[in-house]
């Protein structure tokens, strides 16, 4: 996990608005608002954070939006919200590289 102080400001300030658990989730643009910052900036920050450990759950059903992973059932949610995401795009690119020779590269 990066070093807290290796955080940036806003890094630090998204963390301390972040809630504890899916209950309590909170969603990018309450948060952006919050923040005073972009919509993408937010998301940005959530990549971010979770690749640098922290345990940033997301859900799309109620309550939808971002929170601090505290159970093992959030966890796992998380975790399979993101493979659905990757195989989503993985077949999207797969449907894009059947005509991958119609293009030459430059």
């Amino acid at each position: 996990m990066k070093d807290v102080t290796q955080l940036s400001d806003i890094e630090h300030q998204f963390l301390s608005a972040l809630p504890d658990g899916r209950d309590n989730a909170v969603t990018l643009l309450k948060l952006s608002r919050t923040l005073h910052i972009g919509k993408h900036q937010a998301s940005e920050i959530v990549a971010r954070l979770r690749n640098a450990g922290y345990l940033v759950g997301s859900s799309k059903s109620r309550p939808n939006g971002v929170y601090f992973i505290i159970t093992a059932q959030e966890f796992w949610e998380t975790v399979n919200t993101i493979k659905k995401s990757i195989q989503s795009q993985q077949a999207t690119l797969d449907a894009l590289m059947i005509h991958e020779e119609r293009f030459t590269r430059e």
